[in-house]
């Protein structure tokens, strides 16, 4: 991307990513590999970028949690101490464009959540970027930072609306085991698909068909 189309690292006057939050807590820094490719004044990314609510990342920093939608373990809390000392990743481009880079980070996926972005209202998987950051840290911990996130997009409240229940079940559940458990069962009531086996492989191979027919479709 040119130097001057592209977001900003770091505005001036907004040093927010890694001070401190209202609890006392060191915010967890978050980091965005934006490839861009669209209008980056419509970008949820490139947003972060401007707000100074993440920065920008050329490659992977040792030891950061990548959310990575072809992964085979979903973030949890017991990610939490890894993101406070580490960081958390997103990649930031369509799904034809997506390439994650798999050396020096720990690649989580997320559960299964619904967007609350306008352009994929109430539909499984296609979360923005911001979404995205925003839904790790909430199960991982960091409520009131997943919030804090999505507070710069008018619909921001609505994705934690409508993802609630399930929000608050995986944050809460002890281990990756029992979020795996709860995205089974939403996905066989609510979404009815069937699921030969619950495990974290069987979701793995769904999510990556999922991820395929996005690429296939290309978007």
């Amino acid at each position: 991307m040119h130097p001057h189309t592209g977001p900003r690292l770091n505005p001036p006057g907004q040093v927010a990513v890694g001070t401190a939050s209202s609890s006392g807590q060191r915010r967890p820094r978050l980091y965005i590999i934006y490839l861009g490719g669209d209008d980056p004044r419509k970008n949820t990314a490139a947003k972060l970028l401007r707000h100074g609510l993440a920065v920008r990342a050329r490659s992977v920093p040792r030891g950061v949690i990548v959310l990575d939608p072809s992964a085979a373990y979903p973030v949890s809390g017991e990610d939490r101490s890894t993101i406070e000392a580490r960081g958390l990743l997103v990649v930031d481009a369509s799904w034809r464009r997506l390439r994650i880079p798999r050396r020096r980070g720990v690649p989580r996926r997320l559960p299964l959540l619904l967007a609350a972005n306008p352009v994929n209202y109430g539909r499984p998987f296609l979360l923005s970027s911001a979404e995205a950051l925003a839904a790790a840290l909430y199960i991982a911990g960091f409520e009131e930072e997943a919030k804090r996130v999505l507070s710069v997009f008018k619909w921001g409240g609505s994705f934690f609306e409508l993802n609630g229940s399930l929000l608050e079940e995986y944050a809460s559940a002890q281990g990756v085991e029992e979020i795996v458990k709860a995205e089974c069962r939403f996905i066989e009531e609510k979404l009815g698909l069937g699921l030969r086996e619950c495990s974290p492989l069987s979701l793995q191979k769904l999510y990556r068909e999922v991820v395929e027919d996005y690429v296939t479709r290309g978007r």
